[in-house]
């Protein structure tokens, strides 16, 4: 069996911090907006990673 390093529990903790943050959104019918323009983010693109929280036009800050 593995041992659970810190960085992994840091990584589980970081998707965490996200799907919250993404659930906060769809909360607040922000979800589909670009936290920086509040321009639309794409379906497909929330298909293929539902935790954006940016357009393509402003990558994830952090």
């Amino acid at each position: 069996m593995s041992e659970i390093t810190n960085e992994t529990v840091a990584s589980i903790e970081a998707t965490l911090a996200s799907v919250e943050r993404a659930l906060e959104r769809l909360r607040a019918g922000t979800y589909r907006q670009c936290q920086v323009c509040a321009g639309p983010i794409d379906e497909s693109d929330l298909v293929a990673n539902p935790l954006l929280s940016n357009c393509p036009e402003h990558p994830e800050l952090g």
